[in-house]
């Protein structure tokens, strides 16, 4: 009983029934909350708000000023470069590396060794890697007739 009246007592000190007053007031955004959190739960998302948060405080401890300051001058870059693309196909190229960067990286770490001849015979037998072959020798083409096209004119 005597916990019980150090509790009501505690509750009843003016800074206390401010704060009671508050929660109160603020129940109906409490229960929304708490709504959106069970929702983010159910769909397992939750999880993964959480580790891409602890994720990102890691990596802001990990970068220092310079490196952040590089990778804003660097996706300055990036975003000059993109305004200067005009052409559809080129867009379409990039939308479909961002579009599915997270698959391409993880294919890319995933990806098993091309060993020996036989090996690379086997991979180019596959219609999407001649697809994307095809695609990388017609960019190196035309990359190629634009940096021949730099040196001459150096000279």
């Amino acid at each position: 009983m005597e916990k019980s009246n150090k509790i009501i007592e505690k509750l009843l000190t003016p800074e206390n029934t401010e704060r009671i007053e508050k929660l109160i007031n603020a129940l109906p955004t409490i229960e929304h909350a708490v709504t959106l959190l069970q929702e983010l739960d159910r769909l397992g998302a939750l999880d993964i708000i959480f580790s891409l948060t602890c994720a990102v405080a890691n990596l802001k401890n990990m970068l220092s000023d310079e490196m952040v300051s590089g990778a804003a001058s660097m996706g300055n870059t990036a975003i000059e470069l993109l305004a200067k693309i005009g052409s559809p196909e080129v867009q379409k190229v990039l939308s479909v590396i961002m579009d599915h960067s997270v698959e391409l990286s993880q294919s890319m770490i995933n990806a098993e060794r091309v060993k020996g001849i036989t090996g690379l015979m086997k991979a180019l037998r596959d219609p999407e890697v001649q697809q994307g072959l095809g695609s990388i020798f017609a960019f190196l083409k035309v990359f190629g007739r634009y940096i021949k096209s730099a040196k001459e004119d150096q000279v």
